[in-house]
C-alpha cells in the first residue's frame, strides 16, 4: 500500500509532500521525494511526517540516507497532534467576520492570510479585540463552514490592513475533519503545482 505524508520541519513548517510503502509504525521509513523537493529535505537532520489520517499519530525521524529520490529516515519518537493543528498553510480567500462579544455589529470582510487545523489568519480593517469571539466563514472546505474563532493576538504585518490571528473553539470532529482535510489538500496541491511547473 502506498501511503502520502506531509514532511514539516521543526517549525511546523511543511517541507515537501513524501510517498512511502512503509507506515508510520516501521522500524525504518523509506520515502520517495520529487526532484524539486530533495534540496529542501536534505537541509534538515530531523523532520515530521505525518498523515491525514487523525489516527496516526505524527511521527519525528532522522534523515540517515539518500539514494536518488529515495530517503531513508529512521523514526526517532511520536509526537502529539498539536503538530498537526500547527500546520499553517497560506492560502487566500475573501470571506466574512460576524462578531460574537464584540462590541462591534454587522460583518467585517476579511482576506485570509493562512488556515491552519487550529486556526485561521486574516487581513481585517476593522479594530478587533484580542480574546473577544467571533464567528468566521470559511468556503474553502468541502462544504463551507461557520466557525467560532477566538482573536489571539495581531501579527506583524507589512501591509496596511491589520493582519490577525485567531484560533477556531468548540468545534465538533466533523468541523475538524474538514478544515484538516482542507489544509493538508491545500499542501498536496501546493506540491503538486510545484511538479507540474518543474516539468
Amino acid at each position: 500500500m502506498r501511503y502520502t505524508y506531509i514532511m514539516v520541519d521543526s517549525r511546523d513548517r511543511p517541507v515537501a509532500r513524501v510517498t512511502s510503502d512503509d507506515s508510520l509504525d516501521a522500524t525504518v521509513w523509506r520515502v520517495f521525494v520529487n526532484d524539486s523537493d530533495r534540496k529542501a529535505v536534505l537541509s534538515h537532520e530531523y523532520v515530521t511526517l505525518m498523515g491525514v489520517n487523525e489516527n496516526v499519530a505524527p511521527m519525528e525521524g532522522r534523515i540517515c540516507k539518500c539514494d536518488g529520490n529515495l530517503v531513508t529516515i529512521e523514526p526517532v519518537r511520536q509526537l502529539g497532534n498539536e503538530v498537526r493543528n500547527n500546520l499553517r498553510m497560506p492560502v487566500r480567500f475573501s470571506s466574512f467576520l460576524y462578531p460574537v462579544t464584540g462590541s462591534w455589529k454587522g460583518r467585517a470582510p476579511i482576506l485570509s492570510n493562512d488556515l491552519s487545523c487550529g486556526g485561521v489568519a486574516f487581513f481585517c480593517a476593522w479594530p478587533l479585540e484580542v480574546g473577544e469571539i467571533a464567528e468566521v466563514v470559511i468556503p474553502i472546505t468541502s462544504a463551507p463552514l461557520v466557525l467560532t474563532v477566538r482573536i489571539l493576538r495581531q501579527r506583524p504585518s507589512g501591509e496596511p490592513i491589520p493582519l490577525y490571528a485567531a484560533a477556531f473553539v468548540d468545534m465538533v470532529h466533523e468541523e475538524e475533519v474538514m478544515v484538516r482535510e482542507a489544509v493538508f489538500g491545500l499542501q498536496l496541491r501546493s506540491a503538486s503545482a510545484e511538479d507540474t511547473k518543474e516539468g
